[in-house]
């Protein structure tokens, strides 16, 4: 999966969303710094750019203003639909719909790789007929 290490490899990362039942994203503890130079970064930055006008680059990094917390987290956009975007927050994994008023551009250094990675479960038995997606999605930070 996207950012997976070497199979048997441990590493030291706090959870930071769920996506089902096997598949999770977290945040190598030694990236905790980053994290916060970043947020801090955004929160200055942000409020001031530019809202993406047109039509959003689906390879492009972005600020995203969640919708829960009011702050800004760097997002990438998945989807574009009508006068909506579907982002994911690529430091946590989360993911929701935002309008494209509340995407806006960011400086050039942080458009740096993500600080979250998508692991998934390695071993477990899930029954064939198990919906992964049955469980609540919790967008959450830990």
């Amino acid at each position: 999966m996207d950012g997976i290490t070497e199979h048997g490899k441990a590493e030291d990362v706090v959870g930071s969303h769920v996506e089902d039942a096997v598949t999770f994203w977290a945040q190598n503890v030694s990236r905790s710094e980053d994290l916060l130079k970043i947020s801090r970064v955004l929160a200055e930055a942000c409020p001031r750019a530019n809202a993406v006008s047109s039509r959003p680059d689906l390879s492009k990094i972005y600020g995203g203003c969640f919708s829960e917390d009011g702050c800004w987290y760097r997002c990438v956009v998945q989807q574009v639909i009508k006068e909506k975007c579907q982002v994911l927050y690529i430091d946590y994994g989360n993911s929701e719909i935002l309008n494209t008023s509340d995407i806006v551009e960011i400086p050039s250094n942080l458009r740096c790789p993500s600080v979250a990675k998508k692991y998934r479960l390695w071993g477990l038995q899930i029954p064939n007929n198990q919906d992964l997606n049955m469980f609540e999605e919790v967008s959450n930070r830990f």
